[in-house]
This record gives structure tokens, sequence and C-alpha cells, in this order.
């Protein structure tokens, strides 16, 4: 699973977040913008407690509050969420939101994925 992360990158040889994000969901003929400030805009807000496989998880690593890091949800259980994502010290990982350094920089969730059921 290793990609490393290149901030703007696009390739298997680096990666960003968002970009990782936008091609899993081409993947899927879902085409997102490129930039995650700009996903975050798309789909549904989804509260905390609502989060499930595929919703996307934004996030503010900076100083401001501006949502610049997003990843994937993979699953959830009753004690956390894991969601998968281009770190910039580790590359593509699973981290958990609960984790002291991402339940403090977490913003929102966002629904593009609808069950038809």
């Amino acid at each position: 699973m290793f990609i490393p992360y290149r901030y703007g990158g696009n390739a298997k040889s680096g990666i960003d977040c968002s970009a990782f994000i936008k091609n899993v969901f081409a993947s899927y003929q879902i085409f997102l913008p490129r930039i995650s400030y700009n996903q975050a805009k798309k789909g549904a807000f989804i509260p905390k407690n609502k989060i499930k496989k595929g919703d996307l998880l934004f996030f503010s690593t900076g100083i401001s509050k501006k949502i610049n890091h997003v990843g994937m949800v993979t699953h959830t259980n009753n004690k956390n969420i894991f969601f998968i994502h281009a770190s910039t010290s580790n590359g593509v990982i699973i981290s958990q939101l609960y984790q002291k350094y991402w339940s403090h920089r977490f913003i929102m969730a966002r629904r593009i994925l609808f069950s038809s059921s």
C-alpha cells in the first residue's frame, strides 16, 4: 500500500491527500475537485455519529481553520473511525479519527456516495 506523499503529486511515485481521494472516486466514475477545500463543498454534511464507510473526513492541519486535508473512511466500530489518506510523513496509510492528532484537527464529514436502500 505504500505510496509516498508528495505535495501536488498525482502518481504512484508520490501523491497528496486530495489527489489520492480524487483518484479513488474517479475510478468509480465520480469526479471530485482536485483540492481538499473544494472537495469539502461536495456531497452532504454528515454528523460525526452517522459517519460510515466511504464518507470523506476533512481536517485543518495548519494554524488557520481552513480545510487542507482529506481522508476516506474505510471502516468504523463502536470505538473509532478508521480512514485512509496520504500522510505527509508516512505516505498513504490508515489512521484513526479519535487519535489525538486527528481528533483535534477534524472539521467535518461529507457523504458523496448514497446507497439506494
